[in-house]
């Protein structure tokens, strides 16, 4: 019975550990501004811990690309060319995170790993984002501006964050629904032939 008595107590200490450390790496680093990047958009770098230089490597993700998909009216995609982390010694990584606008869009997990490498081929074309009118995003030229944050923690409960914006092209403008030109009415061009 005694034996029991510790598992229990041991399992609920464990609980609450892994709680804690997942509630503590979650919340928003010191200074984010709520996770929703710095204002200005300007890219940055942010690390906890207290003044001293913590022990996680900072995550390496180049400057985030959206592009638009010319087959589909206000259709964009946000992606990195690839997102790495390293943990120190002797930490492993636990998770890494996407945020786009403040919308959790990935989470990966690790497990028993010193770092982690997420190629850009893993999200297919990307993050599915609108494209947005020209100007939406405060640039005359361009579409919509997405704020990111891309987190990572490791076991010792160190954190760190990479923010920063991305400017999507403005939508292409609506074509009809027909992409060959006949919206106007005009049958000439059409054929009498039926396949």
């Amino acid at each position: 019975m005694r034996r029991t008595l510790t598992g229990i107590r041991l399992g609920l200490a464990l609980s609450a550990l892994t709680v804690s450390l997942w509630w503590g790496t979650a919340a928003p680093a010191s200074g984010a501004g709520g996770g929703d990047g710095p204002p200005g958009g300007e890219q940055r770098r942010e690390r906890e811990g207290g003044g001293e230089s913590p022990l996680i490597s900072f995550i390496d993700s180049p400057t985030a690309t959206c592009y638009q998909d010319v087959e589909a009216y206000d259709t964009c995609y946000l992606e990195w060319g690839y997102l790495y982390v390293e943990a120190s010694d002797p930490q492993y990584i636990i998770r890494m995170t996407v945020e786009i606008d403040g919308r959790l869009r990935a989470v990966y997990s690790g497990f028993f790993q010193t770092s982690m490498y997420v190629p850009a081929d893993m999200h297919g074309p990307g993050f599915k984002v609108a494209c947005g009118e020209a100007g939406s995003g405060g640039d005359p030229d361009l579409g919509t501006a997405y704020t990111y944050t891309i987190r990572a923690a490791e076991t010792g409960g160190l954190t760190s964050a990479n923010y920063g914006t991305a400017f999507c092209p403005a939508r292409l403008p609506w074509r009809g629904d027909f992409a060959d030109g006949f919206e106007s009415g005009d049958t000439t061009a059409w054929s009498s032939t039926v396949p």
